[in-house]
């Protein structure tokens, strides 16, 4: 598995690959520190899953996010964040991510969580599940009515 590490905290996005390196199952970890840099990364080459701070030194992360979503064959992206906003963590998704973990979650929990989200599955913290399914649902109805 490849992955990408996109954090604007040098030290942890370092010390995370660094640990990341140490999996059998990891072949490669590139961490980088801002949205252009990652930009630039996914057209040097595709990592299977992106890890990606919600917050970034030049601003959210969701256009990033958006811009992954479009490329053709995308990789998983897991926003990786301190925040347990539920406001974020829908905008998130709504944005075409495929979860979102706490920075705080022990590595075998986000080891768990980046298959999970290759295998297509929704990663979400327990709390806010209700309050992402009744967006979905709201999206689903609107867009329903609408047509």
């Amino acid at each position: 598995m490849d992955v990408l590490i996109v954090d604007d905290n040098e030290a942890f996005a370092d010390a995370l690959a660094l640990r990341l390196r140490l999996e059998p199952a990891i072949d490669a970890v590139e961490a980088v520190y801002a949205a252009e840099d990652a930009w630039q990364c996914l057209g040097r080459r595709r990592p299977d899953v992106v890890l990606l701070d919600y917050h970034l030194v030049d601003g959210p992360s969701l256009p990033l996010l958006n811009a992954i979503e479009a490329l053709p064959d995308h990789p998983a992206v897991l926003v990786l964040s301190g925040s347990q906003d539920v406001s974020d963590i829908v905008l998130a998704v709504d944005a075409g991510a495929d979860g979102w973990v706490a920075k705080g979650l022990p590595l075998p929990d986000l080891l768990i969580a980046v298959d999970q989200a290759l295998a297509g599955d929704l990663v979400l913290p327990p709390h806010a599940v209700g309050p992402v399914v009744r967006h979905l649902l709201a999206e689903l109805h609107r867009k329903s009515t609408s047509a």
